[in-house]
């Protein structure tokens, strides 16, 4: 073997599995575009790498001096990202709810305790409901990954997955859309 051809090989090697995985990906499509096939394959495979659980992002110093704490009304709280994963899912399967936030405390390391909720709606109807009483809000930026089962038996439709917190002075509500399709 060559010194070209022993240079190319993982390159070659890499591009044939990636040929691979995008066939096998566009073969499994129910009925979807080739372009959409292969997003919900990559939003699966992002899907896969989370944890359920929270997450320091960014250490609380950090977000004190990119937020501008000290000029800001304190407790201050922005929702940086609100997610689901996949946007599309079928019944009987899960999705990951991803939740980031960064957190100004009032003075340095101090919480907020509160009422955190995540609740699905289909039209206007709560279907389901989970509330984590005396939550903390901690200084920084965090993440917060949470599974949620769609029901085998769930009607399709489009669904609001909405969370929600209250504690002290702190409130917000953020809500996102989830697609839930029928099983084939």
């Amino acid at each position: 073997m060559n010194s070209a051809s022993a240079t190319n090989s993982p390159w070659r090697t890499l591009l044939v599995s990636s040929s691979a995985v995008l066939l096998a990906a566009c073969a499994t499509g129910q009925g979807l575009g080739p372009a959409d096939t292969v997003q919900s394959w990559l939003w699966r495979m992002e899907k896969g790498m989370r944890k359920p659980g929270e997450k320091l992002v960014s250490h609380p110093d950090v977000v004190w001096k990119e937020r501008q704490c000290a000029k800001l009304q304190r407790p201050f709280v922005d929702i940086d990202l609100n997610e689901v994963l996949p946007p599309r899912v079928t019944a009987g399967d899960e999705f990951s709810h991803r939740m980031v936030y960064s957190m100004c405390p009032l003075r340095t390391g101090e919480v907020v305790i509160g009422d955190l909720s995540r609740r699905i709606t289909l039209k206007g109807n709560t279907v389901f409901e989970d509330v984590s009483r005396r939550f903390e809000l901690k200084p920084g930026k965090w993440q917060l990954d949470a599974f949620i089962g769609i029901p085998a038996a769930a009607p399709p439709g489009v669904y609001a997955v909405e969370v929600a917190f209250s504690g002290g002075t702190l409130q917000f509500q953020r809500s996102v859309s989830l697609v839930v399709i029928n099983q084939k």
